[in-house]
């Protein structure tokens, strides 16, 4: 395996434990190799602002946002690169969720936004009380339809949440027919869209021509579908154990599960073997 210059990798259900915690261990082994000079690049579908603080903390240069949408620089407050989707593409994705029991969120400006309808009856749609909790935490309730008018050439990401697994699956099917957004999972109850250009292996190779690194040089840990074409472009691709099937047999390597220090106990391991 090369030397690997630069690691990627997921936060939730990667590099956050299932109670989306930064463990201390982890945090130990990403500042051993950046004081080595290795970068450590954050890649995930959440906004920056809702990026956990301890995340935001680490020794890290860029940051991949909105499953690739953004690229952002937290030290220069600047956007490297972005990726919108284009107004008509949103107009199907919406035409296409309208009607049916949804949560439709909006990711743009750093900032992630929930109708407010939906906002004020999140049980209705079977969401764990983690999950609850957690839009509560993150999302900004406003009348979304306003919300668009305004803003629709600016939306970085649409996340469309489901109380029901078999209109999640009918409507997966027709956004992939569609063929003209970046279609992905990160649960077993959402599906989240990008333009085509907007995924997380596009932001990393982006990443590596502005630092010139190789993708051989490159190692990328993730767990979920918007994964995986980072887990291909990189020269070492490493699934967690709690990962999808399809993530590991895409991968080279497998490490723990999220919740047994998995990413902290690779990075140790090609440490010790000198591989990073």
């Amino acid at each position: 395996m090369a030397k690997i210059k630069l690691v990627a990798s997921d936060l939730d259900g990667t590099l956050l434990t299932s109670n989306k915690q930064l463990t201390d261990r982890l945090k130990t082994a990403i500042k051993a190799i950046t004081d080595k000079g290795i970068y450590f690049i954050p890649a995930t579908g959440r906004v920056y602002d809702a990026v956990p603080d301890d995340v935001k903390a680490l020794p890290v240069k860029y940051i991949i946002t909105s499953n690739g949408a953004r690229v952002y620089h937290p030290k220069a407050k600047t956007d490297i690169a972005q990726n919108y989707i284009p107004p008509e593409d949103v107009d199907f994705i919406l035409d296409t969720a309208n009607g049916l029991h949804v949560i439709i969120e909006i990711f743009m400006d750093n900032k992630a936004y929930i109708d407010e309808k939906a906002y004020n009856d999140l049980y209705s749609y079977n969401l764990t009380e983690g999950h609850a909790g957690y839009i509560l935490e993150t999302r900004i309730p406003v009348n979304i339809d306003e919300l668009i008018k305004t803003k629709k050439a600016e939306l970085e990401n649409i996340n469309i949440v489901f109380a029901d697994p078999e209109t999640r699956f009918d409507v997966i099917r027709k956004f992939k027919d569609y063929g003209k957004a970046s279609v992905t999972t990160s649960s077993p109850n959402n599906v989240e869209i990008t333009s085509l250009k907007a995924t997380k292996g596009n932001a990393l190779k982006e990443i590596c021509t502005l630092l010139g690194i190789s993708r051989e040089n490159v190692l990328a840990l993730g767990d979920s579908d918007n994964d995986l074409d980072m887990i291909a472009f990189a020269g070492c691709g490493v699934a967690m154990a709690n990962a999808s099937d399809h993530v590991k047999d895409a991968s080279d390597m497998i490490t723990a599960t999220c919740d047994e220090n998995g990413a902290a106990l690779i990075l140790e391991i090609l440490a010790e073997k000198g591989e990073i």
